[in-house]
């Protein structure tokens, strides 16, 4: 086309030398105008960075830079904020693509996620749990199947599955960790060793059997113990009082490694820029086929053997209930039951495979929480020995049902202020053109709700509440955090509220957190996971002192995926019970 307008120049008697020059100028122009088109366009009335509307990478370079020096997504979410001064800001993390709202006032966010019902899961989340296949969490709110799915699990959060199947196990489970413990502590000689792993193997041992029960006999813990109980002191390598210890990890079944790499999956798909093409092209790889394989065979054995125990009434495992709930709901429909069937399949696979990194992503965070801070360590087994003096007296753990009925409070608040420490980002899209705190925002857009920032573990940034949504301000606000006290500190009195008579009780709602999220589409395992981390954290600290590390071991950096994990986790302990 350029040869052919020079060409029409020439024709018209203008010089070549002049001919080019408007060729090249009108390129220019145009390459410019295109320029111009392709920069970041900001939503109006919502702050942002003005130097990221400058270039067609918009904020990511700044983010690059971040993560490079500190690791941390989520607190540079809750910075833009503050930066800016405002409890709505937008960034541009993609280009070409609308900006990402963020939302750093609590009481919205609240909002947002338990009355709006404009905001939605967003398409690249259910795009991103493909690997889970038909499982609930990929449904839109609104959908029948996003609600039929749920009610096949409503006895799984009930007290009596709690605390008569799930609980006395996680508590076995939480002993054979405390065994292990003793093993390396005691081949460690006084030397740091690293835990995630094994929080990690007692926890994926829980969720299997919340699912299957003892139709599954396959244990992740258990290898690891026989492995140490037949390792020396000699064969330890020697080295520095301060020099981790790397113990051998005992090889896991293929279904138990899968169940890993499952979840690596889902966090690849999530973070690619085209998430259904990324998951069709793992497909059709050999290693995602012999994946597949292995997961129907498992799944095929343990839905034939819950369904026999359906027929028989030996109601027990996550699975059993569920098909009990599915033979109920097919009564009722006047249909026949699907109880062997790949929507069941996927709906039971999913808790295994999510639960158990969420979960022991959890106890390690409390276990370096406690290691650097010893006087909250202290303070935590004082409640213990004072609260069950009987096990104390007979020298003894305490029982499962002695950790379930006696009140802890500031266990309650350990567990709780860790998790305010370690934050998960949730995202909502718009389902149709909304506001938040008066600013517009169209259909389609990505909105996340800041669990690092303003309010939570950053000072807050004021908001006029006359801005608020009629439903916002209609609803009881929740506490607000003293600001006077250093919000990044790890400090769980902050949950702790006295009472007239004097007695000190933990209130759940004393300041704002997000780590369940909330509304409709809060974590629905919440209840069963608190339980497993309140019952080992518990014999983890009756029996253990965990002493300090060295700095270098140390530290509180976090990666962000299906949970925020810790960059380390050692922890060197000190056996300060006899049995």
């Amino acid at each position: 086309m350029a040869i052919w307008n020079i060409s029409t120049l020439y024709d018209h008697g203008m010089s070549p030398v002049m001919a080019a020059t408007l060729a090249l100028t009108f390129m220019v122009v145009t390459l410019y105008l295109l320029y111009q088109w392709l920069l970041p366009k900001p939503l109006l009335g919502i702050a942002y960075n003005e130097e990221a509307t400058k270039s067609l990478w918009g904020d990511e370079p700044a983010l690059a830079r971040y993560l490079s020096a500190n690791g941390e997504f989520s607190s540079w979410l809750g910075e833009q904020c503050l930066k800016l001064g405002s409890p709505v800001c937008q960034v541009f993390i993609h280009p070409f693509s609308m900006p990402w709202i963020l939302v750093a006032d609590f009481h919205e966010a609240q909002d947002i996620l338990m009355r709006r019902t404009e905001f939605e899961k967003p398409q690249f989340l259910i795009d991103g749990l493909q690997a889970l296949g038909d499982f609930h969490a990929r449904y839109k709110t609104g959908d029948d199947a996003f609600r039929a799915r749920r009610q096949l699990r409503q006895d799984l959060m009930a007290p009596k599955f709690l605390n008569t199947y799930f609980g006395p196990f996680s508590y076995s489970k939480g002993l054979d960790l405390v065994k292990l413990f003793e093993l390396k502590s005691t081949l460690a000689n006084g030397r740091p060793f690293r835990v995630r792993e094994d929080f990690a193997r007692a926890v994926l041992d829980m969720m299997l059997y919340h699912a299957f029960g003892e139709t599954y006999d396959e244990s992740a813990l258990d290898p690891q113990l026989e492995l140490l109980s037949k390792t020396t002191l000699s064969s330890i390598t020697e080295g520095p009082i301060d020099e981790p210890v790397d113990f051998e990890e005992a090889p896991r079944s293929f279904f138990l490694e899968l169940l890993h790499e499952t979840a690596e999956i889902m966090e690849r798909t999530t973070i690619s820029p085209t998430p259904q093409l990324s998951f069709w092209w793992w497909t059709k790889q050999g290693w995602y086929k012999k994946i597949v394989a292995e997961r129907h065979r498992v799944m095929s054995a343990q839905l034939r053997k819950a369904a026999e125990n359906v027929r028989k009434g030996k109601i027990k495992s996550a699975l059993d209930h569920m098909m009990m709930r599915e033979q109920a709901a097919a009564i009722k429909q006047g249909r026949e039951p699907r109880l062997i069937s790949q929507n069941m399949s996927d709906e039971i696979f999913a808790d295994p495979m999510t639960g158990h990194h969420t979960t022991s992503s959890a106890m390690t965070w409390v276990a370096k929480y406690l290691t650097g801070y010893p006087h909250t360590q202290s303070k935590l087994r004082d409640e213990l020995y004072s609260s069950i003096h009987e096990a104390v007296e007979e020298k003894r753990v305490p029982t499962f049902e002695e950790l379930r009925r006696t009140r802890l409070p500031y266990l309650e608040a350990v567990v709780e202020e860790a998790r305010r420490l370690t934050p998960f980002v949730i995202v909502r899209e718009t389902a149709e053109d909304t506001e938040i705190l008066t600013r517009k925002v169209p259909k389609g857009v990505q909105c996340l709700m800041l669990s690092a920032g303003p309010g939570i573990t950053l000072p807050s940034v004021p908001v006029d509440e006359t801005m608020r949504s009629p439903s916002s301000r209609a609803a009881k606000p929740w506490g607000k955090w003293d600001e006077s006290r250093d919000l990044k500190l790890f400090e769980p009195e902050r949950w702790l509220v006295t009472k007239e008579d004097g007695s000190v009780e933990f209130d759940a709602t004393a300041g704002p957190q997000l780590g369940f999220g909330m509304g409709t589409r809060q974590c629905w395992g919440r209840r069963l996971a608190q339980l497993a981390i309140r019952t080992v954290i518990a014999l983890v600290v009756w029996e253990f002192e965990l002493m300090e590390i060295p700095e270098n071991l140390g530290g509180y950096a976090g990666i962000d995926g299906i949970s925020r994990e810790p960059v380390k986790a050692f922890v060197r302990l000190r056996k300060i019970t006899h049995h």
